[in-house]
């Protein structure tokens, strides 16, 4: 008998003491279209729990496939919560083997979440709050959402704000900010901007929350008479002239099936700052040709771009008991439109009514989104917790917090740098000529050498003077293919490389003709015909884009203002091709058009001086080939600043 003890115990230490172990690959079902419908049964005839969103998984729960109305090919059973099922016809779904997240556990909890289907990267921050609050209970919501593709949705220039004085949190892309001018855009108010992706990310990774205060966001918000009390309402608006409204509120959680802390921390959250004497105090307002003494809206329900057109939709129909022109009113009008259209819709937590990921919503993913201040989620719960922890409800009260659940979140999201983000250059030049075509947004530039160059100067300027460049100054070209990264780098560290593609020409291969006949420079005859301010670099730049082999040369000089009768010799080796430079409008030869021109252009007129060549041709402003009066005016009409020779 001893012995059959001994085992007994030997196999009930050995089952407890052993980590807890799961493998095994389930079906899933992937949708295939967007917006496919979700059914309580299988049939058309049968209600819509809620359109799922494209690519999005559900776990199958047979593959057997049920006869009914509307799908030829039957449809499939799917889970899409944690124990919630629902109909999908299988014509537009995919099945997938896929294996769970297989982890070893070491304890009671890490099993239990595992059983629940938790990520290995959710236990330990959700097991550590179970050890502090026994009583605090965790569901799993499979959302079947992919996360790089919600981020993508909800990185939206416009869908998610941040008031933020750190630069490195705001959004680069087009319609929030301008490279040129390292200006940010603002979205709303006077310092509302749009919160860049890795700041969503951060907010919308649900493990960046999991501790005492910050749990809340994921609070199920149902009414429960055991903690919401009128004095725990009281608590959370400690301090404010609405805790008088308490009663007010607490009833309208009760109507409305809505925890009655989550509504008092709305509307603190809500009412902050400016709001505090604007939609919580009353505000007049005339619409529609109809005066309104007091108009409130303590939960800032319709104000899409501001409060102002809160107070609006507050007196703009007759639903939800508007128009509100009373306080109590508006508590229990503003509880009645969040019951019925997000928390009795599916978005039952803090967190699904800034994103719409519920597997479970009846609205499509990433719309019908409450607030589009990314810390709001967060706000609210830390207004929720504080109002808890003064009434000492946290280690007694069995809260329930329901935890999004996304198809490849790995890596955990952090907030990014906060300096400038600007990592963009201004100019970037190749022994000293800005290279040909440089914008600050294209990145690959290609340049041609001659086959004897050794090297290259590179320099650089940025557009912010908080960013820092590297790998500039003189580079050497050992190679026939030479790839040069000249490297940005912002003050938040954010990285852009430029890539200069530096390829070596050999002379022989090609000629001087040929290298004219691409050049997009006004040509005629042995003429090169130019505006004023065009330097020699200009055309050497061109050249070297065509073959780095072939130079113009004036004299030795290869750089420097270009003036009319300077003789330009296109050279490769021992092939050369000379050109004359006219620049209209410099009648007198000096790159210059100003007074002195104009005289010679009338002096020319009135024959007291005769102009040949290329100072004729130059005077020829019209290019009509003759000097006439029309010409002189445009002369002066440039010198005056009323136009300009092009």
């Amino acid at each position: 008998m001893k012995r059959i003890k001994r085992l007994f115990i030997f196999v009930v230490a050995f089952f407890f003491l052993m980590p807890f172990v799961y493998a095994d690959t389930v079906k899933y079902a992937r949708v295939d279209y967007n917006n496919m419908n979700m059914r309580v049964a299988a049939g058309t005839n049968n209600k819509v729990i809620k359109t799922l969103a494209v690519n999005s998984t559900y776990k199958l729960l047979s593959e057997d496939k049920i006869s009914g109305q509307g799908c030829d090919d039957g449809w499939y059973k799917i889970l899409y919560s944690t124990n919630k099922e629902g109909y999908v016809c299988s014509t537009y779904i995919t099945i997938l083997d896929r294996e769970i997240d297989d982890y070893e556990t070491n304890n009671e909890c890490e099993a239990d979440l595992k059983a629940k289907g938790f990520p290995k990267s959710y236990v330990s921050g959700l097991c550590a709050l179970k050890e502090q609050y026994p009583n605090w209970n965790f569901e799993a919501d499979y959302t079947g959402l992919d996360y790089p593709t919600t981020l993508d949705k909800e990185s939206v220039v416009g869908k998610s704000l941040i008031s933020s004085s750190e630069p490195g949190y705001l959004s680069l892309d087009v319609g929030s900010y301008n490279y040129l001018t390292d200006k940010f855009t603002v979205k709303e108010g006077k310092t509302w901007y749009a919160a860049n992706r890795d700041v969503v990310a951060y907010y919308m990774d649900p493990r960046n929350f999991f501790d005492e205060r910050y749990i809340f966001m994921f609070e199920k918000l149902s009414y429960d008479e055991t903690y919401q009390t009128k004095e725990a309402v009281q608590a959370v608006l400690k301090g404010r002239d609405i805790a008088n409204e308490s009663e007010t509120i607490l009833n309208a959680a009760k109507d409305n099936d809505i925890n009655a802390i989550y509504l008092a921390s709305k509307i603190r959250q809500e009412t902050g700052g400016y709001y505090t004497n604007y939609s919580l105090k009353g505000v007049s307002i005339t619409y529609n040709g109809i005066y309104y003494e007091h108009v409130y809206n303590p939960y800032n329900i319709g104000a899409a771009t501001g409060a102002e057109d809160g107070i609006r939709w507050a007196v703009a129909g007759t639903s939800y008991f508007r128009p509100w022109t009373t306080l109590q009113t508006a508590i229990k009008g503003g509880a009645r439109v969040i019951s019925s259209t997000y928390i009795g819709q599916g978005q039952n937590t803090i967190y699904y009514q800034k994103f719409n990921t519920a597997s479970y919503s009846v609205y499509s993913p990433y719309s019908h989104e409450y607030m589009t201040n990314i810390r709001g989620a967060a706000g609210e719960a830390s207004i929720a917790y504080n109002g808890y922890y003064l009434m000492e409800l946290l280690s007694d009260t069995a809260f329930t917090f329901v935890i999004p659940i996304y198809n490849n979140l790995d890596e955990k999201y952090e907030l990014p740098p906060t300096g400038n983000p600007n990592n963009h250059l201004k100019e970037l030049y190749i022994d000293d000529v800005l290279v040909n075509g440089f914008e600050h947004d294209n990145f690959e530039y290609t340049y041609h050498v001659s086959a004897l160059t050794n090297s290259i100067k590179i320099s650089a300027v940025p557009l912010s003077n908080l960013a820092t460049i590297s790998n500039t100054g003189q580079i050497m070209l050992p190679n026939e293919e030479n790839v040069i990264e000249v490297v940005v780098t912002a003050q938040n560290q954010k990285v852009q490389k430029y890539t200069i593609i530096v390829t070596k020409s050999k002379a022989t291969d090609v000629s001087v003709e040929d290298v004219i006949n691409q050049l997009t420079l006004p040509k005629s005859n042995e003429y090169f015909i130019l505006n004023a301010g065009y330097r020699l670099e200009g055309i050497n730049s061109e050249i070297q884009n065509i073959n780095g082999g072939v130079l113009a040369y004036r004299g030795e000089d290869t750089k420097g203002l270009l003036k009319t009768g300077d003789l330009l010799n296109i050279t490769n080796g021992t092939d050369s091709i000379e050109y004359t430079v006219v620049i209209k409008g410099d009648a007198t030869g000096d790159g210059q058009i100003d007074i002195k021109d104009l005289l010679r252009v009338q002096k020319n007129i009135l024959g007291m001086v005769e102009l040949t060549g290329p100072y004729s041709k130059a005077s020829d402003v019209n290019q009509d080939s003759q000097i006439t009066i029309l010409d002189l005016l445009r002369v002066q009409k440039h010198i005056l600043g009323y136009l300009t020779i092009s």
